[in-house]
């Protein structure tokens, strides 16, 4: 008997750089493509990838009157619903990576959905509702959730981000899910952690977003009591005047389907310190997994999806909000001053994130359930 043909539909190229959509999206079809006959069909769509650092200047750019998602219209969701038709005609069932670009479609074939979380926690999570018309929201939520109950099985990232869908939507089915995601770079086999080492570390496509600009003051007021401090900055181009700064480097992108560059990162999480992630706006942020598969552990903040990746006092550091660099400051100060708390907690946080945290662990999860719906059905 041939295995299920699996369709699995995105709005993204399939490659790993490019920040976590990207990687999550890339991981997800791969580990579909190791249980069934999985096809990639993608870019499909008319919904552009919400890059962060897009996402926060429409935030901060939000003008008087009430605004639109034209790419959420009624006609653009009919357009990509016919998209989807034309490229599923073959499947035995879909696997749909995210909701709301595809609520309008509506498969002959049972259809899965794997996503981070529901358009109206994004929404909350980004925009203030007084800009945007309420009926058009209302409408996308309303079709999204439809979408969704219709599914035979929706996988979330965090369970946060199920939550916060189910109470916004009142979805009433059993077949929700939060099997949680792994991170880009494969574990490595031991921590190599030199046990001398000082150095921060900050990964993000957007320097602001994620907290950049608190960590740069965090690292200002530490290092003239810690002059062995350093900082490594991964990612966007960071602000705020950081290279007059002694002991911060900028390392760029470092994409990790580039070997070079792949090994650079790897190398800089294996001799990190901390991972400093003082974020303002985040779901379930992948680079709190990475980390700590080199058993470095976090300092980030309680709220989001973050608390199921990093255990407050265990696995890292979360500070409550509102979040202050002094607060990083301080935290990074009590982790350098504490070896015994410090190593504990090194220990633990590659120890939890290789047991809970793995592609296959989380891409079982869902293909089993996927296997199970198929053989009934």
């Amino acid at each position: 008997m041939r295995p299920p043909r699996i369709t699995y539909v995105s709005n993204l190229r399939q490659q790993l750089a490019g920040g976590g959509p990207y990687a999550v999206n890339w991981h997800a079809f791969d580990q579909l493509s190791r249980r069934f006959d999985a096809r990639y069909a993608g870019p499909l769509g008319d919904l552009p990838l919400w890059v962060e650092p897009t996402v926060s200047e429409l935030r901060r750019k939000a003008s008087e009157g009430h605004r639109h998602f034209d790419f959420l219209s009624g006609s653009s969701l009919e357009q990509n619903a016919a998209e989807v038709a034309r490229h599923t005609r073959d499947a035995d069932a879909i696997v749909f990576r995210s909701a709301t670009q595809w609520s309008r479609s509506r498969p002959s074939v049972k259809y899965f959905v794997y996503l981070d979380v529901a358009f109206h926690t994004f929404f909350f999570n980004t925009f203030r509702i007084e800009d945007f018309s309420r009926d058009d929201l209302e409408r996308i939520w309303r079709e999204e959730a439809a979408f969704l109950e219709g599914a035979s099985g929706v996988f979330f990232d965090s369970r946060w981000g199920m939550q916060k869908a189910l109470g916004a939507y009142g979805l009433k089915g059993d077949h929700y899910f939060a099997p949680g995601r792994g991170g880009v770079i494969q574990p490595p086999s031991a921590d190599t952690w030199s046990g001398a080492s000082r150095k921060l570390i900050s990964v993000a496509v957007n320097f602001w977003q994620k907290g950049g600009d608190r960590t740069l003051a965090a690292f200002k007021e530490l290092k003239p009591q810690y002059p062995a401090l350093r900082w490594h900055i991964v990612g966007g181009e960071p602000q705020a005047g950081w290279e007059s700064v002694n002991g911060v480097t900028y390392e760029g992108t470092l994409r990790p389907d580039v070997p070079e560059e792949r090994s650079r990162l790897q190398a800089l999480l294996a001799d990190a310190f901390l991972l400093v992630h003082p974020t303002r706006e985040d779901t379930s942020p992948l680079v709190l997994t990475e980390a700590a598969y080199f058993g470095c552990p976090a300092v980030s903040v309680n709220l989001f999806g973050i608390p199921e990746f990093v255990e407050h006092g265990k696995t890292g550091v979360l500070l409550e909000p509102p979040v202050t660099s002094h607060a990083v400051a301080a935290t990074i100060a009590g982790l350098l001053d504490d070896p015994h708390r410090y190593l504990a907690m090194r220990k633990h946080a590659r120890a939890t994130a290789l047991e809970k945290y793995s592609w296959n662990r989380v891409g079982a999860a869902i293909c089993d359930h996927i296997q199970r719906t198929l053989t009934a059905a």
